[in-house]
């Protein structure tokens, strides 16, 4: 049993808890790697602002960085433009196509009483010669980089038909040393651009395995309390917490289903490592796995049907697939010399996880379909990824000299990105889902 215990303890770091208030923390900055070689060029007018005080964010600014940051288009400079027209009548087809732009973002802002301001914007399509979305909303002048987002989105959305991720989010841990092996963990919440970033959770000892609730509302993540290892459920919005897990043994990696009723978790109470289901209507957990070896690193299919997981019942760590109905299980990966850490895309179509091979772990992609898989990173020690609500990207973890840091791929492989922070090691990142 000591060996075991000694083999859950590599696989899994767990935290002490100590509660804090929602306080600011260190932004990341988003720097794209590589990109597409044939891009969609977007010109982004500077937004008139009508009221007199500077706004405290330039929402043409965030709007072309997030595009910018996909990969996928080509933004045209302001100084390079010939006009910076602010309404539709002032915009002239001719102009556009002069500098091969194929479409055009244009607003106001205009003052609306109290802090509140009126944000006007409207997409065009150059090559086509028509309007293809306009609208407006009235918001706090706090709420500016909310509303950039927003519009980020609908211009994403309309031009390659895939719903944006701007307005999701992003969990993550940072860590810092504060002296010879002595560390502050902070589990922080940010923008899925990295901005904003805020600490909802803070502790002397290492945090891991965050997870969104299906809602966006809460986080499970694994807590050290003592000698007891638990999984701690917290509501964002209040700072509360809940415990969930036995009276014996350790509970870690927690999961929510999409549909919202269970929790999938690791327990040790029984004595190995194995799976479990918390049905969050009763109470009530049932164990889903009884085996002599690991079971852990559980994740729900989009359809809440089914669970991956990893296991060593092979030998060495695989990545298995459970129906939750007739409790069948089968082994998903034979390629590498582990498979760790996978997670469904949105569709269901790709599982993505942590793949060792020669020694080196990259972040791969199955097609379930065929069982083909590619490596879709060149960087080595990549852990965590975790798939954007649109399954188009995956953010991870990585290693950069002798930093951690965040990096993010298109699951094609073709885009990338990385998030270093001025401050610490970053790790264990976990994308929302849609917040709204």
């Amino acid at each position: 049993m000591s060996q075991t215990i000694r083999k859950i303890t590599g696989l899994l770091v767990l935290l002490a808890l100590t509660l804090s208030q929602w306080s600011l923390a260190e932004d990341l900055e988003i720097v794209v790697t590589r990109g597409y070689d044939t891009k969609t060029n977007v010109a982004v007018v500077p937004f008139y602002w009508s009221g007199g005080q500077p706004l405290p964010e330039q929402i043409d600014d965030i709007i072309s960085q997030n595009l910018e940051r996909t990969g996928r288009f080509s933004m045209l400079a302001p100084r390079n433009m010939l006009s910076q027209p602010t309404s539709q009548d002032a915009v002239f087809y001719r102009d556009w196509r002069l500098l091969n732009q194929e479409y055009l973002v244009i607003g106001s802002i205009d003052p609306a009483g109290g802090d509140q301001v009126r944000v006007n914007f409207a997409l065009f399509d150059i090559v086509n010669g028509q309007r293809m979305v306009a609208g407006n909303q009235t918001v706090r002048r706090d709420q500016l980089r909310d509303v950039a987002h927003s519009i980020s989105d609908v211009i994403h959305e309309r031009i390659t038909g895939v719903r944006g991720i701007f307005s999701t989010k992003i969990a993550f841990v940072t860590r810092q040393s504060l002296g010879v092996n002595d560390f502050e963990f902070r589990l922080q919440v940010a923008d899925a651009d990295g901005q904003r970033a805020r600490t909802v959770y803070r502790s002397r000892e290492p945090i891991i395995s965050p997870t969104w609730a299906h809602d966006g509302k809460r986080l499970a993540f694994a807590n050290k309390v003592g000698d007891r290892w638990r999984v701690f459920v917290q509501d964002l919005a209040t700072g509360r917490s809940s415990t969930i897990g036995f009276e014996t043994g350790y509970t870690s990696a927690p999961s929510f289903s999409p549909d919202g009723q269970y929790l999938a978790y690791v327990s040790s109470q029984g004595g190995s490592p194995d799976l479990y289901l918390y049905e969050f209507s009763t109470g009530r957990s049932t164990q889903l796995t009884r085996t002599n070896y690991i079971n852990t690193e559980p994740s729900f299919s989009p359809d809440s049907k089914s669970l991956v997981f990893t296991s060593e019942r092979g030998g060495r760590p695989q990545i298995y697939q459970m129906d939750l109905a007739s409790r069948r299980i089968d082994r998903l990966t034979f390629e590498g010399n582990q498979n760790l850490k996978a997670q469904y895309s949105s569709d269901g179509r790709y599982l993505v996880f942590v793949h060792q091979y020669q020694g080196s772990f990259h972040i791969a992609a199955m097609d379930l379909a065929s069982r083909n898989i590619r490596v879709l990173t060149q960087t080595n020690l990549d852990e965590s990824p975790s798939v954007a609500p649109n399954g188009t990207m995956l953010v991870y973890a990585t290693r950069k000299g002798d930093r951690r840091v965040l990096a993010w791929v298109s699951l094609d492989g073709q885009v990338t990105g990385e998030m270093p922070s001025a401050h610490g090691d970053v790790i264990e990142p976990t994308w929302s889902p849609y917040l709204n």
